[in-house]
């Protein structure tokens, strides 16, 4: 009875850090080492194709009766109901179990009260789904009409608008980009802030810090760290901490503490 992990994320600009921490949170509460998962399926793919086209039904195909796949939430099994429902009868029909540990929810309990948890979620999450496209949608929309009105040529780049022609621009064009450009570091910063509250090895070194142990003595522990549970004990990137990275964590906990 093999142990899988399921990760999936949207963009290519994502990570999976956030979604590790979550079924490590359940493992750790369930008495579950992660050292007997057998493999760990990492995608990225819009939740809103059907888990047939993505890497999840290979999974759920190589899976032997009795095994368990473990995501993250429902969310990241599938944003689309219709598609929940069928991906959680072909698991109960091959004996296979899929957990999702932030609801701590399984797919293979073949009981009303399950199915009827699993539907609302899957609602709500094809729901959030359809209104993250209707805003993206919206809000390019709202910029290449801004753009346009400045008397630019503008192409789509994904969600990004590029211009043309006068490559300096108007000053109305200089205010939109300059708007967006700090949206896009709030938005960074909101991501960095939300991490260092969830990491594992941020806490650490706050603890130490306190403690008064010596950079050479975090570094040295939070390498050892990092070889047994990177998606715990790495930087935001998941790499393995730095003595420039560490030294800076400090100065910024110093600083929070004063």
């Amino acid at each position: 009875m093999a142990i899988h992990l399921y990760l999936r994320v949207s963009t290519q600009s994502q990570h999976f850090a956030q979604q590790m921490q979550d079924i490590t949170n359940y493992f750790d509460a369930h008495g579950i080492r992660m050292e007997d998962v057998a493999e760990v399926v990492e995608e990225k793919e819009s939740g809103g194709k059907s888990y047939e086209d993505r890497k999840l039904q290979q999974l759920i195909n190589r899976c032997k009766p009795g095994d368990t796949i473990f995501a993250a939430s429902t969310d990241r099994l599938g944003r689309n109901f219709v598609d929940m429902i069928r991906m959680m009868e072909a698991a109960k029909k091959r004996g296979i179990v899929i957990v999702a540990c932030k609801q701590g929810l399984s797919l293979a309990d073949d009981n009303m009260a399950t199915k009827i948890i699993l539907s609302v979620t899957a609602i709500i999450d094809e729901d959030e789904r359809m209104r993250i496209r209707h805003r993206v949608k919206n809000g390019v929309s709202a910029a290449i009409d801004e753009i346009t009105k400045c008397g630019e040529r503008i192409t789509k780049r994904g969600t990004k608008q590029a211009h043309w022609g006068n490559s300096k621009g108007t000053e109305e064009t200089k205010r939109i980009m300059a708007i967006a450009n700090e949206a896009s570091c709030r938005a960074k910063q909101d991501a960095a802030i939300r991490w260092r509250e969830n990491s594992a090895a941020y806490k650490m070194v706050r603890e130490w810090l306190a403690m008064g142990k010596s950079h050479n003595e975090m570094l040295s522990e939070l390498q050892r760290l990092y070889e047994h549970a990177p998606e715990k004990f790495g930087t935001i990137k998941g790499k393995c901490v730095t003595r420039s990275v560490l030294d800076r964590w400090c100065r910024e906990i110093s600083g929070l503490i004063c």
